[in-house]
């Protein structure tokens, strides 16, 4: 709902940009598709690099939190018929307090993961950014949209100029 209402505040604005703009002189518009151009970028290979790392980091911190976890369920299932009910008592809050321990760390991680995906990616989406200005100016563009249909930012591009490979040329992709 709220990107259709976005959607729509769009559209009045460029109407009534075409109306104005029109007397002076046409619109140039160009569309582009981010998700054809950022992988070509070096730093997002880096990225994904450093993104796999931090994930295995993470999964391999957690491997060892359910190992503990199984260890000390293992131990606990062999010996609890010998253990008195005081030891027995403590050592299933041991396992509980474990089990928790694990649950938090894997909630934590997954947050932890979204929010180094979201800053690798930050830089990259601003180096695309400051190009897209760039070209806009260089080539007197109004608008340059994302063509980028699985974005659901515009289901029909009109007659513009795709200006993908000027974005990869100001970028220095090949």
């Amino acid at each position: 709902m709220k990107k259709t209402i976005q959607l729509l505040a769009l559209v009045v604005v460029l109407i009534f940009s075409l109306n104005t703009t029109m007397a002076q002189r046409a619109l140039k518009i160009g569309h582009f598709n981010s998700s054809e151009v950022i992988p070509k970028l070096p730093d997002y290979e880096k990225a994904q690099t450093e993104f796999k790392t931090y994930g295995e980091q993470l999964q391999s911190d957690l491997d060892a939190l359910a190992k503990e976890l199984d260890r000390l369920q293992t131990e606990y299932e062999s010996k609890k018929d010998q253990l008195s009910d005081l030891l027995r008592q403590n050592k299933e809050e041991e396992i509980r307090a474990a089990a928790a321990r694990y649950q938090a760390s894997r909630q934590s991680s997954q947050l932890d993961l979204e929010a180094k995906q979201q800053d690798l990616m930050q830089a990259i989406y601003d180096k695309v950014k400051k190009a897209v200005d760039e070209v806009a100016k260089a080539n007197k563009y109004d608008y340059i949209f994302e063509s980028n249909h699985k974005a659901g930012l515009l289901w029909y591009v009109p007659d513009g100029d795709d200006v993908t490979s000027l974005i990869e040329k100001q970028l220095g992709i090949k």
